[in-house]
C-alpha cells in the first residue's frame, strides 16, 4: 500500500483529501505546517508527498527543496488552488524535482489517477497549465526582442526603485531622454505607471539582460 504525506495548513481540506485517498486504497498522513516536516520524514518512509502551494511563511517550492534535500528520490506533487501562480515558476519547480501539479478544483477521479500515475513513475501536469506556460514562454521571447539593452537597464532601475535622475545619470543620458524612453517602455508593456512595471515584468517572465549599475550616491 503506497503511503502519502499530505502537507496542507487548511485542516478541513487536508482531512477531506486524506479520507479520499484512504478510500482509494492509499495510506495517508497529515501535516499542517512545514515545521513538522523533518521529524515526519526521519520517522516514516513516504512514497509521495502531496504539498499545498501556499503555506504560512513558505511556498510549495521551498517545501519541495526541503523534501528533496532529505529524500532525493522523493515524488513531490504540488496540490494548489492558485493555478495562476505556477506558470511563472514552472521551469524552476521542475528543476527542483516536482513530479506533478494537481489543481484543487480537479475531480476526485483526476486526483486519484494523477497520484497513481506519479507513483508509477510518470509526471502529471494539467493541460491548461502547460498551455499557460507555453503562452508565457512565447511572451518572454517576444518581450526580450522588443526591449533593447538601454530599455532593460531602465526597467531594472525602476524595479530597484531608483529615481529618474539616478537612472539617467547611471546611463549617462539626460533625464528628459530617460523619461521619454520610460514612456515607450510603458506603451510596450501596456501599462501607465512605475508602480505597474515590476508586476508586469513578473507576469510575462521577462529576464532582464543588464549590466550591474555602479553604486552611486
Amino acid at each position: 500500500m503506497a503511503s502519502i504525506l499530505i502537507i496542507d495548513d487548511h485542516r478541513l481540506v487536508a482531512s477531506g483529501t486524506k479520507n479520499l485517498l484512504q478510500e482509494a486504497g492509499f495510506q495517508a498522513e497529515l501535516l499542517f505546517s512545514a515545521e513538522e516536516l523533518q521529524k515526519s520524514v526521519e520517522k516514516t518512509h513516504f512514497d509521495l508527498f502531496l504539498v499545498d502551494w501556499n503555506l504560512p511563511e513558505v511556498n510549495g517550492m521551498q517545501i519541495t527543496e526541503k523534501i528533496i534535500q532529505r529524500v532525493p528520490e522523493a515524488r513531490v506533487v504540488i496540490y494548489t488552488g492558485f493555478d495562476k501562480e505556477i506558470p511563472p515558476v514552472f521551469d524552476e519547480l521542475i528543476d527542483k524535482g516536482v513530479s506533478g501539479i494537481i489543481s484543487k478544483s480537479a475531480a476526485i477521479e483526476t486526483l486519484i489517477a494523477s497520484i497513481r500515475a506519479v507513483l508509477g513513475g510518470q509526471s502529471v501536469f494539467p493541460l491548461s497549465m502547460l498551455r499557460q506556460v507555453r503562452s508565457r514562454s512565447r511572451l518572454v521571447k517576444e518581450a526580450e526582442s522588443v526591449f533593447d539593452e538601454r530599455e532593460q537597464e531602465i526597467i531594472k532601475g525602476v524595479i530597484d526603485r531608483k529615481t529618474n535622475r539616478v537612472i539617467a545619470d547611471q546611463l549617462h543620458i539626460s533625464q528628459r531622454t530617460m523619461e521619454y524612453q520610460l514612456e515607450k517602455i510603458y506603451r510596450k508593456l501596456g501599462i501607465h505607471s512605475r508602480d505597474e512595471v515590476q508586476k508586469r515584468v513578473k507576469e510575462i517572465g521577462l529576464v532582464l539582460q543588464t549590466r550591474s549599475f555602479k553604486n552611486k550616491s
